[in-house]
């Protein structure tokens, strides 16, 4: 039965599929997909997943922003969305029922936000009591031990004088007002500031983000994605610690792995003790992206492709199970983090809330209607 769908459809002739050897089998038509995301843009943009969705006959192309901008942005251009976490995907489906528009949801995979940084700073906190090793590669960090250090403004090097570096302790976030990744780590930050409590009003909301401001941003917020800085050869310079996504690191770890036969042990996680999972939806807006949702979470080779690129599948509806996780990661040389997902849990303020407080902290512009 073909699939249809108001998307373009591309007339390519007879298109033969090279995998490892393999001719697939020929088709003449490719439906091209158009979705906008933002961090998880790197699945969509590599080559094999390219080849596994070119095997069905779709070609998907990418737009990237932030997950606020693309909540706030046009979505009529689009047959999918895929913000990187549950306010921004909230704000979505808030907007396209009041709408009445087509609106589909799929959970492929997930991803925590994690604080990378460099072995001799995660040491120089380990040492003031501020983070724990659990693995070659990663550490346990309490946000309240954490937040408190922040609130110090002192250097690194008051922590650890051989590090001969003069900025302040922080975590350097990409923009609050267009980054899940940011938006969720104010959300840590806070809970943790606020005694492991969540704002129940819009003044204690108001007044806890003046209170986290400074903790955030006392070294500006650049608009890019802080990967791409901590994994630069020079990324050290840019920003000891980055938020992120473990899917990054992880994805860096299984390339260099791969390259090489060792892990970069210089490069390592801190991982908040009480986690806020980072749950990415792939939002369909029509039928073609209703297609690529079903193959996003049924497909095999998709799936087995994210773990690969450092993503955590979900196995059924528990988001604790990471069974294939951990099975694929022994079985590529790498570390299997403990942590991550656990009994403790940070908690964010209901998304009015969220808003409110992300605004505060970034003095955010008002979207053009």
């Amino acid at each position: 039965m073909p699939f249809l769908s108001a998307t373009a459809v591309a007339l390519v002739g007879v298109i033969t599929l090279f995998a490892g050897g393999v001719v697939a089998l020929p088709f003449d038509r490719v439906v091209v997909i158009r979705g906008k995301m933002a961090s998880k843009s790197d699945f969509f943009t590599d080559p094999e997943v390219q080849r596994i969705l070119m095997g069905y006959g779709l070609q998907v192309t990418v737009d990237k922003a932030g997950s606020r901008d693309i909540a706030n942005g046009d979505l009529d251009p689009y047959d999918f969305v895929f913000p990187s976490g549950q306010p921004a995907a909230d704000l979505i489906k808030d907007r396209r029922t009041r709408e009445h528009r087509h609106t589909k949801v799929f959970k492929p995979f997930f991803s925590p936000v994690v604080l990378a940084t460099y072995r001799e700073y995660a040491e120089a906190l380990r040492a003031n009591g501020i983070a724990t090793p659990q693995g070659p590669l990663y550490y346990d960090m309490p946000m309240p031990a954490f937040t408190a250090q922040l609130g110090r403004f002192a250097p690194w090097r008051e922590l650890d004088p051989s590090l001969r570096n003069d900025n302040q302790v922080t975590a350097q976030t990409s923009d609050v007002c267009s980054s899940n990744s940011a938006g969720t780590y104010l959300g840590m930050v806070a809970f943790a500031e606020n005694g492991n409590r969540i704002p129940q009003d819009e003044e204690s909301a108001r007044a806890l983000a003046r209170k986290v401001k400074p903790l955030l941003t006392i070294q500006g917020m650049p608009g890019d994605d802080m990967a791409r800085s901590y994994l630069a050869p020079n990324g050290q310079t840019l920003a000891p610690i980055a938020v992120i996504y473990e899917h990054q690191f992880l994805a860096h770890q299984i390339r260099v792995k791969r390259q090489t036969g060792r892990v970069d042990d210089r490069r390592v996680l801190l991982y908040p003790a009480a986690q806020l999972q980072a749950v990415p939806e792939l939002i369909g807006l029509d039928e073609a992206g209703d297609r690529l949702g079903e193959l996003m979470t049924t497909d095999p080779d998709l799936r087995a492709r994210a773990l690969e690129l450092g993503f955590r599948v979900f196995e059924g509806d528990d988001p604790a199970t990471a069974g294939e996780f951990s099975r694929f990661l022994t079985g590529a040389g790498i570390p299997v983090p403990t942590s991550g997902i656990g009994n403790t849990e940070t908690f964010l303020p209901p998304l009015p809330l969220l808003e409110l407080m992300i605004n505060e902290v970034g003095q955010c512009p008002v979207p053009t209607p």
